[in-house]
């Protein structure tokens, strides 16, 4: 092994343990889908107009469920029941919850319930392109461009709830900006077929994913996987930010 090759291997562990990990919580998440979703689905509510299932309003019995089996099966630890309903609670009203893997266990959660919510919905959304907002079944903003073979039409991925519904082919999916030129695409060969959009309108970036050129089995672990471009275009836009005020 070259000094390039044992400089790397941690970093390849520690993907190969993520993965792991997340392939895990997943299982969980679909154990308990099949086996509790239906004892929950009458609990859920639909609104009467998007987004149909807000988070905030998922019921907080299902949530704490479902977020403290996914403690257990990711390090075995039970969190207070006590504890996670005031961070729910918190949460729900706008509150952050600093504790980086409690929160991901509760977006894991979120997402869980609310696809058994989605996959009892079949209202007509449409097929008209959109160039950005709220996703119509959860109401979370932004989300991951996909460019789907033949001819790349792109489609808006929900990190949540994994709708996707068809967005213009160009302009930032977070702020609806199309100027081009305030739109700036970043890649590096190490993940052929990903970008991450910057824009400077908005400040925000987004992934697009271009499946004419990548074959994805799960499109959530490539967000994870593909978690250094967000740190690139972290650092692409403070720089930008410090350029503009000299």
């Amino acid at each position: 092994m070259n000094s390039k090759e044992q400089k790397l291997a941690p970093d390849a562990v520690r993907l190969a343990a993520a993965k792991e990990t997340y392939l895990r919580l997943k299982q969980e998440v679909s154990s308990w889908q099949e086996e509790r979703g239906p004892v929950w689905i009458g609990t859920i509510l639909q609104a009467a107009a998007p987004p149909y299932y807000s988070l905030p309003d998922l019921p907080e019995e299902a949530v704490l469920e479902l977020w403290q089996r996914l403690n257990l099966a990711g390090d075995g630890i039970e969190v207070s029941p006590e504890t996670l309903r005031q961070l729910w609670r918190e949460f729900r009203q706008g509150g952050s919850i600093p504790e980086t893997t409690l929160l991901s266990r509760l977006y894991l959660a979120l997402s869980g319930i609310v696809q058994v919510a989605r996959d009892s919905l079949a209202p007509d959304f449409g097929q008209e392109d959109q160039s950005a907002g709220t996703c119509p079944v959860c109401g979370e903003e932004g989300g991951m461009a996909l460019l789907v073979p033949p001819v790349g039409r792109r489609y808006l991925h929900c990190g949540i709830c994994g709708h996707e519904r068809p967005v213009r082919a160009t302009g930032c999916v977070l702020c609806g900006s199309e100027d081009p030129r305030h739109q700036t695409y970043l890649e590096t060969p190490e993940y052929p077929g990903v970008a991450v959009a910057v824009c400077r309108d908005c400040g925000g970036h987004f992934k697009e994913f271009d499946l004419r050129r990548l074959v994805v089995e799960d499109i959530m672990w490539e967000d994870i996987r593909t978690l250094p471009l967000n740190y690139a275009a972290d650092k692409w836009l403070a720089e930008e930010k410090k350029e503009r005020m000299v």
